[in-house]
């Protein structure tokens, strides 16, 4: 009996291609099976075959519910370098944060519905760069402005 591990979130959205080109396109999950539900959606799969992120279509007008004070998801990575690349040529704007103590690096972005996301990568794909650059003083400086 107990917990074992986070089984899969679900995102609300207005623009289902967008999200699911944000989360497969940019981050490298892909888009599979998804029993009939009684709403459009997506079930997002991560590399170990599991449907991690599961998007739910909201009907025209219609406003996503409030989840309270949930803060961001993240997601245990690889690839950081090519990650990176992506992100930075469409655009996305993140933050490059090293885990003190760990030497994890982790990025902060927001999806195309405003979900706060974080990509942690092992130790030993961080940067000198990304070390040297961080100022860890403050909460304000582990996360995306915003966040």
């Amino acid at each position: 009996m107990g917990l074992h591990h986070v089984d899969h979130y679900a995102i609300e959205t207005n623009d289902l291609e967008a999200t699911s080109r944000f989360y497969c396109g940019l981050l490298g999950l892909t888009e599979g099976y998804r029993p009939e539900l009684p709403f459009p959606g997506a079930w997002l799969y991560c590399e170990n075959g599991k449907p991690t992120v599961h998007v739910m279509l909201l009907e025209e007008g219609q406003a996503p519910a409030r989840s309270g004070y949930f803060h961001h998801v993240s997601f245990s990575s690889s690839g950081a370098e090519q990650i990176r690349a992506r992100l930075d040529a469409a655009g996305i704007a993140y933050k490059v944060v090293v885990l003190p103590g760990f030497g994890n690096t982790q990025f902060f972005m927001k999806d195309p519905n405003g979900v706060s996301v974080e990509l942690i990568f092992p130790p030993e794909e961080t940067r000198q760069s990304d070390i040297d650059a961080q100022d860890n003083g403050r909460k304000e400086d582990f996360f995306l402005k915003g966040q």
